[in-house]
């Protein structure tokens, strides 16, 4: 009986530990189920962030591409800019070569030179060197330029000789673009030389300070003339002359030979530049004395 007991003893502590053991393999299995789920989401969060990663650097690697495309780009337009600039910088130095004459090969580069010389002259009594009778003009620039004179640079392409082929002591004129417009130049043994007294319209004394005088003694003067018909006279023309300072009233018989050549010459109605030879007279028209033209010394205003 008691050998009964404990056999049926031990069966109950079997059974019991069994039921306990069964009961933690239970939960042991539960803790290990919760920490495979565990392990499996954050695999998956791991596949996740590697997916977004490769993504990310699949983006940087475009954006890079990209980016070398734009340098690339950028490195190929620097280098046309370059050889634009190259160009530009080339052409500017021809060009800067070709503004002025320094070497005079002909005719017309001659007359060029002379007109930038005598403008780019430092000093006024520089240009004396490029002036027709230097020696009596030299006083005359003087008197003009005491106080006031300035260099200028003239371009070859704003100065227009007009005519070509000239002959020895023929004066012609150039176009260009300085204060006087109209330049006389002649040419001479010595080369062309600037005509200073015509191309500046230079008068000994104003044509109205001659007038006002009554000189009956003919006297010439650079001046602009126009027909007018103030104060008509019958059997003659008459003119309004004028200088740089001043104007009068003049009279020309339109039977004379130099009434005639002054019709020929202001017929179209415009003001013209003539070197005249003038005296004056106050018998002619009532309280006022006027010129009467004796001669036209030239058409514009060198001999």
């Amino acid at each position: 009986m008691k050998t009964i007991l404990l056999t049926i003893c031990s069966l109950l502590l079997v059974s019991l530990s069994f039921a306990q053991s069964k009961k933690e393999m239970e939960e042991t299995v539960f803790k290990l189920d919760e920490k495979t789920k565990s392990l499996e989401n954050e695999i998956l969060n791991i596949k996740t962030n590697l997916s977004n990663t490769n993504t990310t650097l699949g983006l940087v690697s475009k954006s890079n591409l990209d980016l070398e495309k734009i340098v690339s780009a950028q490195s190929l337009l620097i280098k046309k800019l370059i050889n634009q600039n190259d160009s530009l910088l080339k052409a500017f130095s021809q060009k800067k070569v070709t503004d002025v004459i320094e070497s005079p090969q002909n005719e017309a580069d001659s007359i060029v030179f002379l007109i930038q010389s005598y403008y780019n002259s430092k000093k006024w009594e520089d240009r004396l060197a490029f002036v027709l009778n230097a020696e009596t003009v030299k006083q005359h620039m003087k008197d003009y330029y005491s106080g006031q004179y300035l260099p200028a640079k003239v371009l070859n392409e704003n100065i227009a000789i007009q005519g070509s082929n000239f002959k020895l002591n023929e004066s012609f004129l150039v176009q260009a673009r300085t204060r006087e417009g109209t330049i006389y130049v002649k040419k001479t043994g010595d080369g062309f030389k600037i005509d200073w007294d015509a191309t500046m319209g230079y008068n000994p004394i104003s044509i109205k300070a001659f007038e006002l005088g009554g000189n009956a003694q003919s006297s010439e003067f650079r001046v602009t003339a126009k027909f007018t018909n103030a104060y008509p006279w019958e059997g003659y023309y008459t003119l309004y002359l004028s200088d740089n300072n001043s104007g009068i009233y003049s009279f020309i018989s339109k039977s004379s030979v130099e009434g005639k050549k002054l019709f020929e010459i202001l017929k179209d109605g415009n003001e013209q530049p003539l070197f005249l030879q003038i005296k004056s007279d106050n018998s002619l028209v009532e309280d006022t004395t006027v010129g009467i033209i004796t001669k036209v010394v030239a058409k514009g205003w060198s001999k």
